[in-house]
């Protein structure tokens, strides 16, 4: 589905119900992934994948993407870096002559396999030859005029059309540096009608003398039109498109004599087709994120820097399920999903730097950061509408009585203070030590910060005497790190009582809403923590030409947040606990090597390979968890 969301995991998953995807910073700023509409309209089929929240940057303005895996490199995120980091920097301008750069790029995508399923006479022959086997009724037998054989899947696939274009502007001079860019990009979904359209918009810009002072801007803009079918997960008739195509009787026309949506009697699932073109729906989405920074050097090697930070995310998704379809009946169904996500931050570090004689070199930075976590949304629907072709644009003028509408806002804090040293001697016996701690509003007051220290050494072999006589070593360093890193990607507000409306009451002929308890609080929550111990080896030889890392990794997650089965005379279902553990253990190695290497022209193989193992080592006090249910009884 175009647009839908990618799911990245760094090393396996380290959580059960926290989250499990890494933290994105780009240019700095770390980036709020979570979408601003959730849900997909009531009676509408949707896929499970959010939409895309990373679709706002423009891959043309990537400069380098940086992946941060071990325990010393993500313990200085703190809270956000349990599960990696993924850094991105964009493109920055260069002194010198303005720069024009125009990209275009056109392309097209189609199914490459389709499911494949029975033609309309092996449908006929195989149903029939299962009830003369007395395997089924007589009534269900297909005719032997059966009249059709519909390909469903094919009805639904189209050749998608794919294009991109890129411009950018750049230059710089008297130690201004500017980089512009604008971009669009189109892309058809190879389910008819879905697709996605993006129109962003960058700059970037800093003012730097080295050594004196510093100032920045990186700001980016866009706008995205998804259009959404129904592709969801659901089955029979609560099926999408796909599904039904997959397993709808290919012996049944498409349409009726009179040009309506031909409906087996014999299944409960739409019409493919109905399906296609009545369960559609289209979102609007308006993003802007960036930071502005600015650094003082109070003395050479020490410098002030202060950075703030915003994304505002705002979307609205507008639903229509037709009144031809078994869903939309009678009259169709309507929905306006709207959401806003902002995030701000606040940052203020102290940085040093400095040589001492010829063997010794010390780095560090400390610091304070503040970051605001805000969403907001409001949805309704309607159903029963007497002129459905106004749709979702007249939501109100349905059927007064099945009007549902909702809204919620929440927001939450993390202050953070952080500190990282950096020491080398003589350039080949490397250490750094980090600290951070953090204070989530996400956690009750008995445990609402969390310490994660961690400290790394290294060797630079190459370095050595010894070794510098062979001349084809280019770099050879071993590595190791120990670290504590947590997890706060959790539900809000799980450490108080909540509560949510409940059934309707009538007293003395008076009807009543009503307003109970919601959730068992847990007011000890605490965070997950992770403790991951890393050894590497980097090398380079034969000037560089093969290049590659070995990398063994063990990590442990304890107090884990887990949801966990309460009597049901407690009032409750379940109850958020720290409880059990889970054990990642594995190995990455990367290999590159230069095959060719000129003054224009180079070629090289690069390649990687991990392995994984993931092992929940404890669940607590319970011997099984049931969830989930059977037929018509559930847990």
């Amino acid at each position: 589905e175009p647009g839908s969301a990618m799911s990245v995991k760094i090393r396996g998953v380290s959580s059960i119900s926290a989250g499990n995807e890494p933290l994105y910073v780009i240019d700095g700023m770390p980036v709020n992934d979570a979408p601003p509409v959730s849900g997909t309209g009531a009676a509408f089929v949707g896929n499970p994948n959010q939409r895309n929240p990373l679709n706002s940057l423009n891959p043309a303005d990537i400069e380098s993407i940086e992946i941060l895996k071990d325990a010393s490199a993500t313990a200085i995120y703190g809270a956000r870096g349990a599960n990696g980091v993924v850094l991105i920097s964009t493109k920055k301008g260069a002194s010198g002559a303005l720069k024009v750069n125009y990209g275009v790029n056109y392309g097209f995508q189609e199914v490459a396999n389709s499911v494949r399923v029975l033609s309309g006479k092996e449908y006929h022959d195989v149903l029939n030859a299962i009830i003369d086997d007395g395997g089924g009724s007589a009534s269900e037998r297909v005719d032997d005029n059966y009249g059709a054989d519909t390909d469903w899947q094919n009805l639904l696939f189209q050749q998608a059309q794919t294009q991109t274009h890129d411009l950018s502007f750049s230059g710089g001079a008297n130690n201004n540096r500017f980089f512009v860019s604008l971009g669009y990009f189109g892309q058809e979904g190879v389910v008819k009608p879905s697709s996605v359209d993006r129109y962003t918009a960058r700059i970037n810009y800093d003012n730097t003398v080295s050594g004196k002072y510093g100032f920045g801007i990186n700001l980016t803009t866009s706008y995205i039109k998804d259009r959404i079918n129904s592709f969801g997960t659901g089955i029979n008739e609560q099926s999408g498109a796909l599904y039904a195509a997959i397993y709808y009787d290919p012996t049944s026309p498409v349409y009726t004599p009179d040009g309506g949506y031909y409906r087996s009697t014999f299944m409960t699932m739409d019409n493919p087709a109905a399906l296609r073109d009545g369960q559609n729906a289209n979102s609007d989405s308006y993003r802007t994120f960036g930071t502005i920074y600015g650094e003082y050097f109070v003395l050479p090697g020490l410098s002030l820097k202060a950075k703030l930070g915003g994304d505002v995310n705002n979307s609205q998704r507008n639903v229509f399920v037709a009144p031809f379809t078994t869903q939309g009946l009678p009259g169709g169904v309507a929905s306006i999903l709207t959401g806003t996500r902002n995030y701000y931050m606040a940052e203020g570090t102290v940085n040093f730097s400095r040589t001492i004689g010829e063997r010794h070199a010390i780095s560090a930075v400390g610091g304070v950061t503040y970051e605001r976590f805000g969403s907001y949304s409001f949805n309704g629907n309607g159903r029963g509408y007497a002129l459905p072709d106004l749709g979702y644009n007249a939501i109100g003028s349905g059927d007064q009585a099945l009007n549902v509408i909702g809204s919620g806002r929440a927001g939450t804090i993390l202050a953070s203070y952080l500190a990282r040293v950096n020491y080398a001697l003589d350039n080949k016996y490397l250490l750094t030590a980090s600290f951070r701690a953090d204070g989530s509003s996400r956690f009750g007051p008995n445990n609402r910060f969390g310490y994660f220290p961690s400290a790394a050494l290294a060797w630079k072999a190459h370095e050595e005497d010894f070794l510098k006589a062979y001349s084809f070593i280019n770099e050879l360093k071993l590595r190791a790190s120990y670290g504590s890193i947590g997890n706060q990607s959790i539900g809000n507000f799980l450490y108080i009582p909540t509560f949510s409306i409940g059934g309707d009451a009538v007293f003395g002929d008076a009807r009543y809403t009503t307003i109970n308890p919601s959730r068992n609080p847990n007011p000890d929550l605490k965070w997950e923590a992770a403790i991951q111990t890393d050894i590497g080896l980097d090398f380079a030889f034969f000037k560089n030409r093969l290049r590659g890392s070995v990398e063994y990794y063990n990590r442990k997650t304890t107090d884990l947040l887990l949801s966990l089965p309460q009597p049901l005379s407690s009032g409750f279902g379940n109850r958020t606990q720290n409880i059990g553990s889970m054990r990642n253990t594995g190995v990455d190695v990367q290999l590159s090597v230069g095959l060719l290497q000129g003054d224009g022209f180079n070629w090289a193989i690069d390649g990687n390979i991990s392995f994984l193992k993931n092992k929940v080592v404890d669940l607590g006090p319970l011997s099984r968890i049931i969830q989930g249910g059977a037929g018509f009884i559930n847990n």
